[in-house]
């Protein structure tokens, strides 16, 4: 039976019997499907009932959409989809469903048919942050800071708008960059000659020209530049840059560069002290690590050695072995010299066990410039702790009082460990011998410093010999802090060395310019040495004997931990780590 808009009759053919006809009540527009003249009738027009084809006859002014008009959409639907596919970056990401079940069906396959394993692809570069919510090795917290609460490398821009085809900004940007980064170069372990490497920077050649600082250095260097310029625009973009430092350091020795040694090792320093600063401490280990490893492979800890040692193999290329070439003038043995020693001072501060090191003490670049005769020299650092160093401290050589204070600040820190109250008697012997030892060291050190206060705030130099005085403060206090409850001359000598590390001088910190992130932690531990004395007032407030007169008031504790919290305010504005260690301080703070 016929709806309503049709009616059948039946007639006869010329073979007999019956036939049945349709007759359109309605016509419209023609169908999609002819491919001659359309009569434009429904539900079957005349040509497709003549000659009957596969697919039915479609109309477009139907009631809903029709076969081919939705096989069109489909078409265009799987071509926006295999664009987006294919640049992803220039696309807005489809909306995805997800799957409330999914995990059901997969254990259902799984229980179905063996597990297939996969190896996942290594990425280029993705090591934890402590910042990141899978790792597990870092004391700062997931939610320390709303700015790094996500690796920035575990996202791999592969463009940035500063920087060019061959990835290096435009020439005026490079100029802008080290102009940001070299007045602060020397807190961040930079041990080149400024001068040069700025002239060699700014050659008119192209990236890994040989004329030209390394890639690595290069990138190293740019990302400083961006992360202490902070201009809005280039921070956007900062993780570009640090991925093009991290890429570059972690390839270039396998490059041709002549310098690729030197320069790999400084980019990795510079990395380290980046990921130090901005709280990322696993990642400041592995590049403390692979410049430590570089500067041991290269023999950078033999130099001017008055020891025969064999000539240190790099690595094989070609079955036949690459040597370091041999220093073509004063000044590039000089930077090898003090290579070693930034590696050395971050090594101290980071991580530590001991080597044999022959070294020379590193002198200022000027110095190696102008022609001062390097000297050989054995067992360096030995000597220095056993009291027999020959080199008289220069008050003109920052860089060897930097030194020289990392080392004594790390064997006091490491002799401290091996205290024990139960120690045995031959223990507790060498124990205090050693203690004598390295307290008549850090006097004695001390004693030849130059005062903070002798140099004009501008001066580049203060920021390191500030470095110098709180490094030799923190070894007092890491030394004698362990007798400090019982012991009234300990008490007294932490008491001292940390009112020296807060007042740095005297010196107004708000126009010294950055400082090493290490003064963030030697602040905090100054803090809290006036903390535990004013609990331990509280706690004898009571008792019957009152206090001596060498003793400060609370007051004057008070004033001292309120200077040294405003100083880790001062540096925390861009530094996660002094920014996580102020809200410690201000917790310990708090509570007493």
């Amino acid at each position: 039976m016929l709806g309503d808009n049709s009616s059948s009759t039946t007639g006869s053919r010329s073979g007999g019997g019956p036939i049945r006809t349709t007759k359109p009540l309605k016509r419209g527009k023609a169908c999609m499907n002819c491919r001659c003249k359309c009569d434009g009738n429904k539900p079957v027009c005349g040509p497709c009932r003549r000659h009957p084809k596969e697919d039915e006859c479609e109309y477009s002014d139907g009631p809903g959409r029709s076969r081919t008009k939705a096989l069109e959409e489909q078409v265009l639907r799987l071509e926006a989809r295999l664009q987006e596919l294919e640049n992803p970056e220039a696309t807005t990401p489809s909306v995805k469903l997800h799957d409330p079940y999914a995990q059901y069906h997969e254990l259902q396959r799984l229980s179905r048919s063996p597990p297939i394993i996969i190896p996942p692809e290594p990425a280029p570069y993705a090591p934890l942050s402590p910042f990141s919510p899978t790792s597990t090795s870092s004391s700062l917290p997931s939610g320390s800071s709303g700015s790094s609460s996500h690796s920035p490398l575990r996202y791999l821009p592969s463009s940035s708008p500063f920087l060019g085809a061959e990835q290096e900004p435009s020439y005026l940007l490079i100029q802008n960059l080290l102009d940001k980064f070299l007045p602060h170069a020397a807190e961040f372990g930079f041990f080149l000659h400024a001068p040069t490497f700025r002239a060699n920077a700014l050659l008119s050649l192209p990236f890994n020209h040989p004329q030209r600082p390394s890639p690595a250095l290069l990138s190293a260097v740019y990302l400083w530049g961006v992360h202490l310029g902070q201009s809005e625009a280039l921070l956007l973009e900062e993780n570009a840059f640090l991925i093009r430092a991290v890429q570059h350091t972690a390839t270039d020795l396998l490059g041709s560069h002549p310098s690729r040694v030197l320069h790999t090792l400084q980019a990795q320093v510079l990395l380290a002290y980046y990921f130090f600063r901005t709280g990322r401490f696993l990642e400041a280990k592995c590049q403390t690590g692979a410049a430590i490893s570089l500067a041991l492979g290269a023999g950078f800890h033999k130099l001017r050695s008055t020891n025969i040692w064999p000539p240190t193999i790099l690595g094989l290329a070609h079955d036949a072995p690459i040597y370091l070439d041999t220093p073509q003038s004063n000044l590039e043995e000089g930077e090898r010299i003090n290579a070693f020693w930034a590696v050395f001072v971050l090594h101290k501060i980071i991580t530590a066990p001991g080597i044999v090191i022959d070294t020379p003490w590193p002198m200022e670049a000027k110095g190696y410039a102008d022609g001062t005769p390097i000297v050989e020299s054995s067992a360096t650092v030995r000597s220095f702790l056993n009291g027999v160093d020959t080199v008289p401290l220069d008050p003109d050589s920052i860089s060897l009082m930097v030194t020289k204070a990392a080392i004594l600040f790390h064997r006091s820190a490491h002799l401290t460990g091996h205290w024990s109250p139960n120690m045995a008697q031959r223990e507790f012997q060498a124990f205090a011998s050693g203690f004598q030892t390295v307290n008549r060291l850090i006097d004695s050190f001390r004693s030849q410093l130059p005062p903070i206060s002798t140099y004009r705030t501008n001066d580049p130099a203060i920021r390191t010999l500030i470095l110098t005085h709180a490094l030799t403060d923190a070894a007092t206090i890491k030394l004698h802090g362990i007798f400090a409850y019982a012991d009234s001359a300990s008490k007294q000598h932490c008491l001292t060395s940390a009112r020296s590390i807060i007042d740095c001088g005297n010196v107004p910190l708000q126009e010294v310019g950055y400082l090493n992130p290490i003064m963030g932690t030697l602040w905090m531990t100054a803090c809290h040495v006036f903390i535990d004395e004013v609990s331990r007032q509280r706690m004898q407030a009571s008792w019957p004997q009152s206090p001596t007169g060498e003793e400060l008031t609370e007051e004057e504790l008070m004033e001292y931990l309120r200077n040294g919290i405003n100083a880790l305010s001062l540096y925390s504005e861009d530094n996660v780590l002094t920014r996580y260690q102020l809200s410690k301080v201000q917790e310990a703070f708090n509570a007493i």
